[in-house]
């Protein structure tokens, strides 16, 4: 069990709640359920667009607090925007975008007011969305001059050589920071924009200390989430570098680790 009192669950979303084998039913919901009916704020914080959220929290039918794109995006559950963290893009960025697209990448611009995407059709229908949205530009290559000045996030999707590039690009400029999300897909955003800082602004937010809260991921974009928490719980497939940054870990998606947690905490907390 956990040693210290729970106000705050953050969860993840793919690989963590759900993934491809075990989509989300009836026993996930009621374990975040029952954590809302004890008391606990719950946020579900994803490199999801807040549309897709937005459809998940839907089916929860619970008032959720969502940290969407990896970080630099935190609202409320009534829609009140507690952070919005955006990053300019430099032009030795977006020339390297350009490449990274042209040699078969796909990149994702996502603004506060729209998204951008480009790339082959078929890496841009992969992108998780909801809510009808679609992107407000679509093309097959990236025109440098094209790209908003300022972005909440970045998503380059493919595991190609030209990533290379895209990292030497991220690494010279010390605002920004890139980090796996899953997949192939791969996040840059602002430095102090990540799920960690998404979660100590929530927790700020509700006046909650972080040390109260726990959290749950599977993927590097997560690490910082889970050293935040009072508890962090590495799940399922994980890698070596997000189990050495949590607390204790579980198993994935279907196997019942979690919700059996979920279930525990919240009766203690009633």
């Amino acid at each position: 069990m956990i040693d210290h009192p729970v106000r705050l669950a953050v969860f993840d979303i793919d690989g963590t709640l759900i993934n491809r084998a075990h989509p989300l039913g009836e026993r996930q919901i009621n374990a975040l359920r029952g954590l809302h009916e004890s008391g606990i704020a719950v946020a579900l914080a994803s490199s999801r667009q807040r549309a897709s959220l937005l459809d998940l929290a839907a089916i929860f039918d619970l008032p959720l607090y969502l940290v969407s794109y990896n970080g630099p995006l935190v609202n409320a559950p009534d829609g009140t925007r507690i952070a919005a963290t955006e990053i300019d893009i430099p032009a030795d960025l977006g020339a390297v975008l350009a490449t990274y697209v042209a040699a078969g990448g796909c990149v994702h611009v996502y603004t506060i007011d729209g998204w951008q995407a480009y790339g082959p059709d078929w890496r841009i229908d992969n992108e998780a969305t909801g809510g009808g949205v679609t992107p407000t530009l679509r093309r097959a290559e990236v025109e440098p001059a094209e790209l908003p000045a300022r972005a909440l996030k970045i998503m380059c999707d493919g595991n190609i050589d030209a990533l290379t590039d895209v990292r030497t690009a991220v690494a010279n400029h010390p605002d920004l920071v890139m980090s796996w999300s899953g997949t192939e897909c791969h996040d840059i955003h602002a430095v102090d924009a990540t799920k960690g800082h998404g979660l100590r602004r929530l927790a700020n937010h509700l006046n909650i200390d972080p040390a109260h809260s726990i959290a749950f991921g599977d993927a590097d974009s997560d690490i910082t989430m889970l050293q935040a928490a009072g508890t962090g719980f590495a799940m399922g497939e994980a890698n070596e570098r997000v189990i050495a940054a949590a607390d204790r870990r579980l198993r994935a998606p279907g196997s019942g680790d979690l919700e059996s947690l979920l279930f525990e905490i919240a009766a203690v907390d009633c």
